[in-house]
């Protein structure tokens, strides 16, 4: 069970914890609420920045990059192409959301430390080493050609660690069958969708279709939005 040290935005009152509620309830509630976050930040930006655009006088200077956009692909393909990266932007904030989701449901402090602490240092460390590839020639050819076997192997890991996580919800019964094949389809339908965005958009024989597969499997998440339901069953129960 909670103690008092978990309580706040990242864990759960020991009142959480013990209500006599499902883990899937408490999870669904967990979701709606990343959703209904996603859509409120995301509407106060829709109707702020074409207001700091006027205010600022650099309207004009968009409708005209848009008409150019628009002429260059064509008007039904700008428009696909903007509410494509309405969208994309929208959905990586709720997959920011939900995939730290765990942690918290964790109630670990430690855990919550360590993952602050990685995150820091990802951002610490990620400026030099793009600006070590960029100015390295070789660097970039080498990386461009493992491109295909680096994303396969990311696929790997998270494929893999998503199917002991979805063992150990099945053995436990910490979420009935019906939920699970409800979210294998969900996802798999999401990585359907991304692909065949991706494929369409960027179609060219200079790059070949799987990798748009493979990237589209490492968008969706998986693995760490499964693993909310088992942390938050771990929480409940020690």
């Amino acid at each position: 069970m909670s103690g008092p040290a978990t309580s706040g935005s990242h864990g759960m009152s020991p009142f959480i914890a013990t209500r006599p509620v499902t883990g899937a309830a408490l999870i669904a509630a967990k979701l709606k609420m990343t959703l209904w976050s996603t859509l409120a930040a995301w509407l106060l930006l829709v109707i702020a920045i074409p207001l700091g655009l006027i205010l600022s006088d650099t309207w004009p200077v968009v409708v005209e990059r848009t008409r150019a956009l628009s002429d260059a692909i064509g008007t039904p393909r700008a428009i696909l192409l903007g509410l494509i990266v309405l969208t994309g932007l929208a959905a990586t904030t709720w997959k920011q959301l939900v995939q730290s989701l765990y942690i918290g449901l964790s109630g670990r402090q430690w855990l919550m430390q360590a993952s602050a602490f990685l995150a820091l240092t990802v951002l610490v460390f990620i400026e030099p080493i793009v600006l070590w590839i960029r100015d390295n020639g070789a660097v970039r050819v080498a990386l461009w050609n493992a491109l295909p076997w680096i994303l396969a192997g990311l696929v790997a890991v998270k494929l893999s660690t998503a199917a002991w996580v979805i063992t150990r919800l099945f053995d436990r019964r910490v979420l009935p069958d019906r939920t699970l094949l409800a979210g294998a389809v969900c996802w798999l339908a999401a990585v359907l969708a991304v692909y065949g965005v991706f494929a369409w958009w960027f179609s060219t024989p200079l790059v070949p279709r799987y990798l748009f597969l493979l990237l589209a499997i490492l968008f969706v998440p998986l693995a760490r939005l499964s693993a909310a339901p088992l942390a938050l069953a771990w929480n409940r129960h020690r």
